[in-house]
């Protein structure tokens, strides 16, 4: 079973809709209508597992938290120091540039988490 949690915010204000028993296409569907200022955080409760993707439009932070890790999507494999500025939830944080995926990439990597297809990503992993 798939949940949605969606916030949409008005200025300060925050509301969270839940989509409650929802297919991978509806999940894309919220996401891309990601847009960093008033959508900018979308969580997924799949099974045992919470699914964060942050930021919108064309740059995003993806986030799995299972029982024994916390798993970060990476963008670029190169070693920079650059950080980029990406609002999630209403707040500007600073994210280093290897955590910044495309679209593109997120769409991978919620095929692969929520229906078990493989996809060549690249995750950091923390064990809890």
């Amino acid at each position: 079973m798939i949940t949605i949690y969606e916030e949409q915010r008005q200025g300060a204000v925050a509301h969270t809709v839940e989509h409650a028993q929802a297919s991978l296409k509806k999940c894309l569907d919220v996401i891309r209508q990601m847009d960093g200022f008033t959508r900018s955080q979308v969580s997924i409760q799949h099974m045992d597992t919470m699914i964060m993707i942050g930021g919108g439009s064309h740059e995003f932070i993806v986030t799995v938290e299972t029982s024994t890790a916390i798993h970060n999507l990476l963008g670029s494999q190169e070693e920079e120091d650059e950080f980029v500025d990406i609002t999630v939830g209403g707040q500007a944080c600073e994210f280093p540039r290897q955590y910044i995926v495309s679209l593109e990439l997120v769409e991978s990597a919620l095929q692969q988490l929520l229906t078990d297809t493989s996809a060549e990503l690249h995750w950091e992993i923390i064990e809890k």
